[in-house]
């Protein structure tokens, strides 16, 4: 028997029952999909052991050391304010046909669509 799956976009899967708990990419379109245990199935020891992160150490060996851990990068310092880009100060109008405000630049008011002749 095997498990019917839906990948993130939407394409229905068919997985072997071995590969309950595990994940996969769609043949589709490539995204990652993970298969569930089946209710009524027994988890196998190796899927057992993947979820508790014990078969990494297993395949690694006990007393080799553990990979080094990336090093966070210092932030940037921040810009003084002197430095940062001015902002622009939005111009309003006040659209006479709906009251709505909009930007001084636009000709037409997005609500309503008046037409502003000047």
């Amino acid at each position: 028997m095997s498990i019917v799956v839906t990948c993130p976009n939407g394409h229905r899967l068919t997985a072997p029952d071995k590969r309950a708990g595990t994940s996969g990419h769609c043949p589709a379109c490539g995204a990652v999909v993970e298969i569930p245990l089946q209710k009524n199935s027994v988890p196998t020891e190796s899927s057992i052991m993947r979820i508790l992160g014990i078969g990494e150490t297993l395949r690694r060996g006990i007393n080799d050391p553990l990979p080094e851990e990336k090093k966070e990068e210092a932030p940037a310092p921040e810009a003084p304010v002197e430095d940062l880009p001015k902002r622009r100060t939005v111009q309003k109008k006040i659209c006479p046909q709906c009251d709505w405000e909009i930007d001084a630049a636009f000709k037409i008011c997005p609500k309503c669509r008046y037409y502003f002749m000047k």
